[in-house]
């Protein structure tokens, strides 16, 4: 049943799409709405041979509606805007008292590294699953590495044991984060969703290189749905992967939302902890401290 709504779905949406390119003579597609954070039927798009770029709005949802009203009311007015999208980072900030609040409060051990995105890397070049919760929030369904769990993505067990902890269904697949200077030797089609993929908002077809190298991101079907990082619209997470590939040579880690399975995703200092402690992972970096895991549990 799902496959054939699947195939239904990509039909009448390549058909759409056909005709309004026919029409139009343009070969540039950009997606908003609900229906378009099915990264499949992005993918589908994508690879459409009269489709030179696809674009998908991060808030693939009613999130986003009140951005294509901006829009549509700026164009009425004479003013169109066709600005790309720098960044997503939108959302709730937190402030350095209230992090230390959080943090001396939580009744774990801590530390505060001089640089905290190098001790996340090293880390992760360990073999370790790392919490993230760095600056304001993400605007969309998509964690970007601000509200992140970060893993190795080269250790396919790493996937069951996120499942257990976060409990999750097996059939969900993960996402990685990529370099994007790497991403063109890693995916099929970069090139034609390339801006989109800061956002992690299309599937793609991994190429060998990726399937060797970060099995754990590597969906059944061979896809995955990367998040190509740039210093520019993920400065922190950039800092981490640099210093990740530095250490182990691999441009890419897993990526996934940091909150338990149907909970919301964390927002603040306290729900980090919470979310931390609950999970059992083996660190977090909040802010520019990093934390361990009660009574010495997560992976080691």
């Amino acid at each position: 049943m799902a496959a054939a709504c699947q195939h239904a779905l990509e039909h009448v949406a390549v058909t759409y799409v056909r005709r309004w390119l026919a029409r139009t003579g343009t070969d540039r597609v950009a997606c908003a709405g609900g229906v378009f954070a099915n990264v499949k039927l992005n993918q589908r798009l994508v690879q459409l041979p009269e489709v030179a770029e696809t674009f998908v709005f991060p808030a693939m949802g009613d999130s986003g509606v009140g951005v294509g009203a901006a829009l549509a009311l700026s164009a009425d007015l004479g003013v169109p805007r066709a600005d790309p999208l720098p960044t997503v980072f939108l959302g709730p900030d937190f402030t350095p008292d209230e992090v230390d609040r959080a943090v001396r409060g939580s009744g774990l051990a801590f530390s505060r590294p001089a640089d905290i995105d190098a001790a996340v890397a090293g880390l992760l070049a360990e073999g370790r699953v790392v919490a993230r919760l760095s600056g304001r929030g993400e605007f969309g369904p998509r964690a970007l590495g601000n509200r992140s769990i970060l893993a190795p993505a080269s250790d396919l067990a790493v996937t069951e044991h996120l499942n257990r902890r976060l409990r999750r269904s097996e059939f969900m697949p993960f996402a990685p984060a990529t370099l994007d200077d790497a991403g063109a030797a890693l995916y099929a089609d970069v090139g034609k969703f390339r801006h989109a993929g800061r956002f992690m908002t299309v599937a793609t077809d991994c190429l060998p290189a990726m399937r060797a190298a970060s099995p754990a991101c590597v969906h059944v079907d061979g896809t995955a749905r990367p998040q190509l990082v740039t210093p520019a619209a993920s400065p922190g997470l950039h800092r981490v992967l640099t210093e990740y590939r530095r250490r182990t040579g691999l441009a890419s880690v897993l990526n996934t939302s940091f909150n338990i399975h149907e909970e919301p995703i964390v927002n603040s200092p306290d729900d980090a902890v919470q979310a931390f402690r609950t999970a059992g992972l083996d660190a977090l970096a909040l802010g520019d401290f990093l934390l361990e895991p009660p009574n010495g549990e997560g992976r080691r």
